[in-house]
């Protein structure tokens, strides 16, 4: 039987009948997938369950601070003695199954835990809410539903996740639920201003670099309302940078005066592109990245193209230029 609830109650009784859990999130983790996975660990622990945490991509280098950071496994395959040594599987803010970058999982019960529109909910266990601002607030509430009062670290983790999220509290999901999630976690232990400078403040020399060889790709389309970037194998070698040091690119074009929406797309491996998409107002990167076999949220989606860059440039930007053209 398949159990889907927008409160966290059924995945924590789940999570504490386990005996040992593999914990993943989806592609490029960011620090809402990051910070919740790394806070389901102390909770995990607290109800005496214990987990391993793999994912297909390795931390930013901005996010490499946060409190248990260096206990993430980064790998192409899933642990070797997967399925036979885990018991459960708990994905975090992975809109789809694939979206996780491993084959396999459905070998062990999952309990997904998600905020994404149109999850299809393939877990035995659905922890889905879609007016949740981070999949960060959703597990603060597991802990408030399991009984164990968060240490500064998870507090910490958290309020990375709910932060990075909404924008340092800027986006529209900065709701009055975010704001109140946030002041609990810093009267746990959370302090903004270091984590405001763990995320802003801490990035590598090779993550500057390749954000200026994505901005000389800068173009501005749609009379100013869409702008694209793009990086390439070259770009990352002369930048001496990986997939980790892409975070936060994508919200530089953004920031322009006038621009609705910014597709950002970054080759790393030869007829692979994976693509970041961001917009403001009305303007739904979700329908454009769904069309292309991924997801996510109005105002911020992703997908990934088995093309060349030059030809998945194309496609997405005639895309996005449909998308901007909606609103009028």
């Amino acid at each position: 039987m398949t159990i889907t609830s927008t409160e966290p109650m059924e995945a924590v009784k789940r999570l504490s009948e386990a005996h040992r859990v593999l914990l993943t999130c989806h592609l490029n983790p960011d620090g809402d997938a990051l910070g919740s996975e790394l806070a389901l660990v102390e909770l995990a622990g607290e109800l005496g369950v214990e987990t391993v945490v793999v994912n297909r991509d390795p931390t930013p280098a901005n996010l490499a601070l946060l409190p248990g950071a260096d206990r993430i496994l980064v790998g192409d395959e899933l642990p070797e003695n997967f399925p036979e040594a885990f018991d459960l599987v708990v994905t975090v803010e992975c809109p789809g199954l694939e979206r996780s970058g491993f084959e396999g999982l459905t070998r062990v019960p999952i309990v997904n835990i998600d905020h994404h529109p149109a999850n299809p909910a393939y877990g035995v266990v659905n922890y889905l809410d879609e007016d949740a601002p981070a999949v960060g607030e959703m597990v603060w509430k597991m802990f408030a539903e399991a009984g164990v009062w968060p240490s500064a670290d998870a507090a910490t983790n958290l309020f990375v996740a709910l932060t990075t999220d909404t924008g340092d509290f800027r986006y529209s999901n900065a709701t009055g639920r975010a704001l109140r999630a946030g002041a609990e976690m810093v009267d746990a232990g959370a302090e903004p201003a270091k984590v405001a400078e763990w995320v802003h403040g801490n990035r590598s020399v090779a993550a500057v670099r390749l954000l200026g060889e994505a901005l000389r790709t800068l173009r501005l389309d749609c009379g100013g309302r869409m702008a694209v970037v793009t990086v390439d194998q070259e770009a990352f070698r002369r930048a001496q940078a990986g997939p980790e040091d892409t975070e936060e690119i994508v919200n530089v074009p953004r920031s322009i005066a006038g621009v609705e929406a910014v597709a950002f797309l970054k080759q790393w491996q030869l007829e692979e592109v994976r693509v970041s998409l961001r917009s403001r107002g009305d303007v739904d990167v979700r329908a454009v990245a769904v069309d292309f076999g991924g997801g996510g949220h109005q105002n911020a989606a992703g997908c990934t193209l088995t093309e060349s860059l030059k030809e998945a440039e194309a496609q997405i930007a005639a895309a996005l230029a449909e998308a901007i053209e909606v609103t009028g």
